[in-house]
């Protein structure tokens, strides 16, 4: 048996899984198999998928789609791996991810989830994220949403695509069936605290997150501010009172405000962080410059802090080399 399972949900998008396997089938790491799961009948991507020939790579297809939080706990039954990392069919990794990532979890062993830097590629700016590794003890959810700028850059997320655990621990707690929106942070405020997970980050960039505004992407429908703040109601719990006004701040009040969703959505999301969190004066800001601000400028500034950055990762990088 492989060591380590990839999973790949896809639907509808040959060419792009094309380059996400073969990003995986030119790992350095090589004990390793691939599970590409199907989100329902899809004969261009079964008949993508047979042409490939390499004994590690499994094509499976669903009778029926069932949607990218259940393609992957499919993934993970099927998998025959003690690890498992998953990889969105649109994003690809550099052919180290998983030699580096694997150092750790070998040395660390059970109960560990190790995750990397990544490349944030829109159509205009390419960023390095995460800005920062998570602080000992630090709960995920003030990871995940507190150290946001002042303008509003997130320091601290684990895409999907860099995920690397066992693979019990996606069995123990899988991922929310039917969910449409907010996976990969409804599994991460879950999981990592049920499962006491200890959370690693390799201070390498090793994974591309093409975030594109592209069609198709099996996770991400169901775009409306009021489905990701009842989904974010529904999970307060599982968020600390300082992080919960921060996740509507940059995941709601944004898109409620591109949604045209007025002071009425403004004054509803509030009273939500209000009510289920604890405002400070940062989070105050965010809350307002995320409906008031940002949509207006964030991303022309954005995007020339942006490139700014990464020329000055790149030349860091460059230095360290020489």
């Amino acid at each position: 048996m492989p060591s380590v399972s990839v999973v790949i949900p896809t639907r509808n998008r040959p060419p792009l899984l094309v380059r996400a396997v073969d990003s995986v089938l030119a790992q350095t790491y090589t004990d390793l198999e691939i599970v590409v799961i199907v989100d329902g009948p899809d004969p261009d991507t079964a008949t993508t998928m047979a042409a490939i020939a390499d004994p590690r790579l499994r094509c499976i297809v669903l009778d029926q789609s069932v949607g990218g939080g259940e393609a992957r706990n499919e993934g993970a039954r099927r998998a025959t791996g003690n690890w498992v990392a998953y990889l969105d069919d649109d994003d690809e990794w550099m052919p180290e991810k998983l030699a580096q990532q694997m150092l750790i979890a070998e040395r660390e062993g059970p109960g560990c989830f190790v995750s990397c830097r990544y490349v944030d590629r829109t159509l205009t700016t390419e960023i390095v994220q995460p800005f920062q590794p998570p602080a000992p003890n630090q709960p995920i959810s003030e990871y995940l949403f507190c150290g946001v700028s002042m303008l509003g850059f997130t320091a601290g997320f684990l895409q999907t695509s860099t995920w690397l655990a066992e693979r019990e621990s996606f069995l123990k707690v899988p991922f929310t069936k039917g969910l449409a929106r907010n996976q990969d942070t409804d599994w991460l405020i879950r999981a990592i605290p049920e499962l006491d997970l200890k959370v690693f980050v390799v201070w390498k960039t090793l994974s591309i997150f093409h975030n594109e505004a592209t069609t198709g992407r099996i996770t991400t429908q169901h775009g409306s501010w009021q489905y990701t703040l009842n989904w974010a109601k529904e999970r307060q719990a599982y968020f600390t009172k300082r992080a919960f006004p921060y996740f509507l701040a940059t995941n709601v009040m944004f898109r409620a405000q591109r949604q045209d969703g007025g002071f009425k959505a403004f004054r509803e999301i509030f009273h939500v962080a209000a009510k289920y969190g604890s405002i400070t004066p940062r989070s105050l800001w965010q809350l307002i410059a995320n409906f008031y601000v940002f949509p207006y400028g964030r991303f022309g500034i954005r995007s020339r802090l942006q490139n700014f950055m990464t020329g000055k990762d790149k030349k860091k990088s460059s230095e360290a080399s020489l």
